[in-house]
C-alpha cells in the first residue's frame, strides 16, 4: 500500500486564517487558565484538523504526515498550547487505527471528532480478567484531558516474569479522574494533568500489546486503504514534537525581528537594528529553523519508506534522531534571539517569550532526548545494534 495524498498537504490546511485568529484571540485565557478555552477546542474541531489522521474506514480523511506537520505548525504560529493539543490529538487518533476496529467504531461512530488524549508511558498496571482487564494508575502529562472523550493508557501487566508485559489501552471518561496540577513554565494552556483510575475494566477489544501498537505490526494496521498505520510509532511521535516546535520557533522569530526592528538602545542611542551581532544572530536563528524544516521533511520521507515496507532498526534510529534535533534546533534558534531580545521581550504578552518558554518545554519530551536518540543512531552509523532504547 502507498500513501497516495502525500502531495496535498497545501489543499488540506484546515488551520486557515479564520480559525488561527480564534486560536490568537483565546491564546492569553488558556494560559491563565491552564487549558484550552470551549473556543479554541471548537476552531480546532470545526476546521476539521482533528480528523487528519483518523482512519478513513470510519469517516475520517486518513491522510499523510507532510498534512500533519503543515496543520501543527500553522496552530503554533497562533497559539502553542492549541498546537500540542491538536498534535497530541491526531497523534492518538493516528495510533487507534492501529487498534482493533471494534474500538475504531467505537471511539469515532458517534462523533469524527471525539478527544483522546492519553499518556504513552507504561506506568499504569493491569490485571488481566475474565473478558479484558483491570486497570489502575496514575498517568502525568495528559495533554487536553480536561476535555478528554476516550483516554489512550500505557500500563505494566502484573505477572511473573523478568520483563514486564507492557500493553496500551483505552478507557472512556466515565473511568477516569482528572488531577487540576498542571503547573509548568511552558505550554501552560495545554491542560497536561495527571489523570487516575481505580480498578477500571477494560475490555479485551478496547487493548493492544504495546509491541504491536509501537512497531505498527498489529493485524489492524494493515486493513486501512493507505500505508499510514504502518509507521513506526517513536520515530513518528518525534515529527509530531517537531512540527508543533517548528511553528513556535517561526512565530518567535517573527517576533523578534519586529521588536529588533523598532527598538532603540536606550544606553547608546541608536537603533537595535544597526548591531552587526544582533544581524548575526537572526541569521543563524532562522537558518537553524529552516534547516529543522528541511530535517522534518527529510525524515516524514524516511517515515514513509518504513510504512512501505523499507524498514529496519537503522532507519528508525535515523529517523527519531533526525525528528528529535529538529526540535533541538528550534529550540536553540529561539535561545539565541531571546537573550538579545532584553528586558523589554521578557513579559507575559511577549509573543518570544511565550514560544521560548513552549519550545523549552517541548524540548523535555522523551522523544526529544538527544543523549539516547542520539547513542542508538551513532551506534547504527558504526554498524553496530542501537541497542535498548525503544524505537
Amino acid at each position: 500500500m502507498s500513501e497516495s495524498n502525500s502531495d496535498r498537504s497545501g489543499s488540506s490546511l484546515r488551520i486557515d486564517e479564520r480559525a488561527g485568529a480564534v486560536l490568537a484571540e483565546h491564546a492569553a485565557w488558556n494560559e491563565e487558565h491552564r487549558h484550552l478555552s470551549e473556543h479554541s477546542l471548537s476552531a480546532l474541531r470545526d476546521s476539521g484538523a482533528l480528523r487528519l489522521l483518523v482512519p478513513e474506514r470510519v469517516g475520517g480523511d486518513e491522510l499523510t504526515f507532510a498534512e500533519m506537520v503543515a496543520n501543527v505548525r500553522e496552530a503554533a504560529l497562533y497559539d502553542g498550547a492549541a498546537a500540542w493539543v491538536l498534535m497530541v490529538l491526531v497523534g492518538h487518533s493516528w495510533m487507534i487505527g492501529s487498534m482493533s476496529e471494534d474500538l475504531q467504531d467505537e471511539v469515532y461512530g458517534a462523533d469524527l471528532d471525539a478527544i483522546v488524549p492519553g499518556s504513552l508511558a507504561p506506568v499504569g498496571s493491569a490485571t488481566e480478567c475474565d473478558g479484558g482487564w483491570l486497570v489502575d494508575g496514575r498517568w502525568p502529562f495528559t495533554s487536553g484531558a480536561v476535555w478528554g472523550d476516550w483516554f489512550l493508557l500505557g500500563s505494566q501487566v502484573l505477572e511473573p516474569g523478568d520483563r514486564p508485559r507492557l500493553i496500551h489501552v483505552v478507557m472512556p471518561r466515565a473511568d477516569i479522574t482528572v488531577d487540576d496540577n498542571w503547573y509548568a513554565i511552558g505550554l501552560r494552556g495545554t491542560g497536561s494533568c495527571d489523570v487516575t483510575a481505580e480498578q477500571a475494566f477494560v475490555p479485551t477489544h478496547r487493548m493492544l500489546d504495546s509491541g504491536e501498537l509501537l512497531g505498527a505490526r498489529s493485524p489492524w494496521s494493515a486493513r486501512h486503504r493507505t500505508s499510514l498505520y504502518h509507521t513506526p510509532v517513536l520515530p513518528g511521535l518525534s515529527v509530531h514534537v517537531a512540527a508543533t516546535a517548528l511553528g513556535l520557533a517561526r512565530a518567535g522569530l517573527d517576533d523578534a525581528a519586529d521588536r529588533f526592528g523598532v527598538q532603540d538602545d536606550r544606553y547608546m542611542g541608536t537603533a537595535k537594528s544597526r548591531r552587526p551581532g544582533l544581524h548575526m544572530r537572526l541569521a543563524e536563528a532562522n537558518t537553524e529553523v529552516r534547516s529543522a524544516e528541511m530535517l522534518i521533511d527529510d525524515t516524514v520521507g524516511l517515515l514513509r519508506r518504513a510504512a512501505e515496507g523499507d524498514d529496519s532498526k537503522a532507519l528508525r534510529a535515523h529517523a527519531k534522531y533526525q525528528g528529535s534535533y529538529a526540535i533541538e534546533l528550534c529550540r536553540r534558534a529561539l535561545d539565541r534571539v531571546t537573550t538579545a531580545a532584553g528586558g523589554r521581550a521578557v513579559f507575559d504578552g511577549s509573543r518570544l517569550q511565550q514560544a521560548f518558554r513552549d519550545v523549552t518545554m517541548a524540548s523535555q519530551h522523551q522523544v526529544a532526548d538527544l543523549d539516547t536518540v542520539g547513542e542508538a543512531y551513532g551506534r547504527t552509523r558504526l554498524g553496530m545494534d542501537p541497542g535498548p532504547h525503544p524505537l
